[in-house]
């Protein structure tokens, strides 16, 4: 069944004002199957039972040794004593012995050592037949994985992802032993059967809708459609640069508007706004009747390109300055108080097509050269995933025209210059998307509203925003307001200052929260504690889970103080999976800023491949106070379909959006509010109260100083790590060897955070010398005396090891790095963990696989699969 892609909403269930009727659903590479064909077999249950019979041997052991120095010291033959000290040492260390005088010993003791003997052997024999075995499970397992590195998912990934890897496994002979390539392959694989991986061309995304159907007892089992659809954009960034560098040819930019930047902010003597030098610097200029001249004009001229102001001005003077009064322009430009463009809209789905166009309305021969290699790109681009020939071909072709168009701009197609990655891939899913029955979830979405209402006390911005509230009234003085530029420069020269190091630390490295200057950052910091104690105080029952008092928690929400807000719209990334009585729970991935946030990047790619598969926001459920930020920063991730009413204009971007609509940087006036004790961010052309919001998917310390800043101090941050992790490492329940084990934390039907074991790198143990037999026998006697799962993810830690290894971003639990599939029972992901351990001092942190197979609940293609659910709350009041 098709559907417009016009429309808006039509079939979503309200679920309630809180809940978006459609939400994400992003599907696992390959199916969870695929991870049986890369385990241990049957060998690895016959490791589990050798393992078995060795602890029973070890324990029985004590008890025959005790049982045997009796009769040792009641024995007065020299001969005999000696026998029986040797037996007794042997038994005791789990050795076998070499004699057993049974007719010697009392009747009783004889027949344990008989059976202790009979299991001895039992082991003895298990091991052979394991370690005979494993050239027969090698050989099955490298076959398997060959096959499953020919599914096209894993092989189209490859060609961005990893080539050099491509061009090994085309190479290679599945026949022959090769276990560098087989520990690369096995990390693809089991990730992309494991996991959401966030590669985008490993992983399928279609839409979800809420239906009200089903019951609370229903097995869950939700079905998704088969067909990818491949959408493929250039490299952002190069994209951005080509009519950038258009825009400088004399034979294009007389004919260019010119805009003044959306940042100016004007008085008597000077003019200030967002350049482009220092980085994104508040640059100041003298307000000059020159200056006035050249801003009105552009504002107001009848002609406003860069030809029609230069006239224009240059008519009124007595003598030609006209080549004067472009460079003066130009000059404008370069440093970015004015800008000049196609004026090709950001959210423009189709680019290079529309700079073709463009182009059609100049002349000259280099001109119509480019024109021409820029449609040809475009035309490569979109038979990327359906032409003629392999993937490999097809994008060495990209990269050869986008190496001509460099030549045909001047540009340097050498080493950094060129791009790591010339374009980039997403995969949809073609079809309708998915219905699933709402009752079933009610409890859970419940209690992810819940979690929305707690995880206000952790946004990471709070910190900054008190702080700046209290800078503000030292500066500016309780009740005043001052245009948002204004402010920001003024905080950043604080920030600059041994004053402003306060006001750094609340703004930079929000938690553990500061507890300097103002009232309310105690305030926070001992919510935090009261919340984190009263969880570390929860026992974990029989089964290693600490469950969370719901009714307490509610309780504690209620109330928090009026500065502390719940996360307006927040995006729960959860796996669903099957409850043990045959209804749904499921497990808490991820927690992200909502508003469309989740959408907007999909939209974009579902209106470029012409699907239709997402419903189009609906605008009464976005509040009308809420208003994107535009701008693309240079990155793919941020290239989005607009989800809500109004934007903010920021500098050298483009809209697509009607007037009213767009809201200029210069508009915003920061106003302070002494009753609530906050600022605020209101447009003063229309009176209202502005959130800023971010769309795209870059996360925030990455983008522009000044649009970081806007979100920062008049938006919401969502904060998994610090609200999350805080609380489910408030107490481990075990520690042992130096390792931590934190048990599952679980509220109602909702596992907000998996089990994890964190271990120094140092305490594992190493293959080394061992064979291949003792090594399995050794990590997993590991694994079992700290109650390791024999399925799990490992990840090395931040903040640890060699300078190379540490990240940016300092926290025990910060993913710095991919999480690696392993199973214990498989040798061949024993030394994939064997080549992590190995290769790193740092932390390794353990979490639980969950879901696993036996829980999952998405299908695609008759498979179950590794499947997770992106659903929005909040939003509309």
């Amino acid at each position: 069944m098709s559907r417009s892609g016009s429309r808006c909403c039509s079939r979503g269930f309200a679920v309630s004002p809180t809940v978006d009727p459609t939400f994400v659903v992003r599907i696992a590479g390959l199916p969870l199957a695929a991870l049986d064909r890369l385990d241990g077999g049957h060998a690895a249950e016959l490791v589990e039972e050798a393992l078995d019979l060795e602890q029973w041997l070890v324990r029985q052991g004590a008890v025959l040794s005790d049982g045997l120095h009796e009769v040792i010291g009641q024995t007065g033959d020299t001969a005999l004593r000696r026998r029986l000290i040797a037996l007794r040492r042997a038994v005791f260390q789990a050795r076998e012995p070499k004699d057993i005088p049974y007719e010697e010993l009392p009747g009783g003791l004889a027949g344990d050592l008989k059976r202790w003997h009979e299991r001895f052997r039992r082991r003895a024999e298990l091991l052979r037949t394991v370690e005979a075995g494993l050239p027969r499970d090698a050989s099955r397992r490298r076959r398997a994985l060959h096959e499953l590195a020919a599914a096209p998912a894993l092989r189209d990934g490859l060609v961005l992802a990893s080539r050099d890897l491509l061009f090994s496994l085309d190479r290679a002979d599945p026949g022959r032993a090769d276990r560098k390539l087989e520990r690369k392959l096995a990390k693809y694989v089991s990730r992309l059967a494991g996991k959401t991986s966030p590669y985008s061309t490993f992983t399928s995304t279609t839409q979800g809708r809420w239906v009200d159907t089903g019951t609370v007892a229903d097995r869950p089992r939700y079905v998704v459609g088969a067909q990818r659809v491949s959408v493929v954009e250039l490299n952002a960034f190069t994209q951005q640069q080509i009519p950038r560098t258009l825009s400088g040819w004399p034979e294009i930019r007389p004919h260019l508007t010119l805009s003044v930047n959306s940042s100016v902010v004007e008085d008597e003597r000077a003019i200030r706004f967002l350049g482009r030098r220092d980085g994104e610097a508040v640059i100041e200029l003298a307000r000059t009747p020159t200056l006035r001249r050249f801003l009105h004009q552009i504002r107001h001229g009848a002609d406003r390109t860069h030809g029609g102001v230069v006239r224009a001005l240059a008519g009124l003077e007595r003598a030609d300055r006209s080549e004067e009064i472009a460079g003066f322009l130009d000059k404008l430009v370069d440093v970015g108080l004015v800008e000049i463009g196609f004026g090709i809209a950001d959210d423009e789905t189709d680019q290079l097509g529309a700079l073709v166009r463009a182009l059609e309305d100049f002349t000259g021969e280099r001109v119509e050269r480019v024109r021409s290699t820029v449609a040809a790109l475009r035309d490569d681009l979109a038979g990327y995933a359906s032409g003629e020939g392999g993937r490999l071909d097809r994008s060495a072709g990209i990269t050869r025209r986008l190496t001509d168009l460099y030549g045909q701009l001047g540009w340097d197609a050498t080493g950094d210059n060129f791009p790591k990655n010339v374009f980039y891939e997403d995969v949809l899913v073609a079809g309708p998307g998915s219905d699933v029955p709402v009752r079933p979830w009610r409890e859970l979405l419940g209690e992810l509203d819940l979690v929305r209402h707690l995880a206000g006390l952790y946004d990471r911005f709070l910190p900054g925003r008190i702080a700046a509230e209290a800078f503000f009234t030292r500066h500016h003085g309780p009740g005043e307001q001052v245009p948002f530029l204004d402010f920001y420069r003024a905080f950043c020269r604080e920030l600059g200052t041994p004053a402003g190091a306060d006001l750094a630390t609340c703004y930079e490295r929000a938690f553990p929260v500061p507890r300097v200057g103002p009232a309310r950052l105690d305030t926070l910091a001992g919510l935090q504690a009261e919340l984190a104690g009263a969880v570390a105080a929860l026992p974990a029952d029989d089964a290693g889970v600490r469950h969370l008092d719901g009714a307490w928690l509610r309780d504690f929400a209620a109330r928090l103080p009026a500065f502390v807000r719940p996360i307006e719209s927040m995006a729960c990334y959860v796996q669903p999976m099957a409850a043990p009585d045959g209804g749904v729970t499921a497990v808490l991935n991820e927690l992200m800023t909502g508003h469309g946030r989740s959408r907007a990047r999909l939209l974009r790619l579902d209106r470029m491949a012409g699907l239709g598969t997402f419903d189009l926001p609906d605008p009464a459920r976005r509040p009308g106070h809420v208003a994107e930020i535009t701008g693309t920063v240079g990155s793919n991730l941020n290239l989005t379909h607009p989800v809500s009413r109004d934007e903010i204009s920021y500098p050298l971007s483009t809209s697509g959006r009607p007037e009213e609509n767009r809201l200029a940087l210069a508009d915003l006036q920061v106003v302070h509010d002494p009753a609530a004790g906050e600022l605020r961010l209101v447009s003063k052309d229309h009176g209202t109260t502005v959130t800023p919001v971010h769309t795209g998917v870059m996360v925030e310390f990455l983008l522009p100083p000044a649009y970081r800043f806007l979100i920062q101090m008049f938006g919401q941050a969502v904060p998994r790590f610090e609200f999350v992790k805080h609380l489910a490492t408030a107490s481990p329940t075990a520690e042992h060897d130096g390792v931590r084990r934190h048990p599952r934390l679980v509220l109602g039907s909702l596992v907000v955070n998996r089990a994890t074991w964190a271990a120094p790198a140092a305490v594992l143990p190493r293959r080394g010398t061992l064979s291949a037999v003792e090594y399995l026998l050794e990590v997993n006697r590991w694994r079992r005396r700290h109650g390791l799962p024999r399925r799990c993810f490992v990840r090395a830690m931040a903040g640890r090891g060699t300078p190379s290894q540490r990240s940016r971003v300092d926290g025990l639990f910060d993913k710095t790095r991919k999480p690696v599939y392993v199973d214990f029972g498989s040798p061949l992901l024993l030394d994939v963990l064997d080549e992590v351990v190995t290769g790193t001092d740092q932390l390794l942190v353990f979490e639980e696989m969950l879901p696993g197979r036996g829980e999952a609940v998405v299908e695609q293609d008759g498979e179950l699969r590794a499947a997770e659910f992106v659903i929005e709350l909040g939003g509309k009041p």
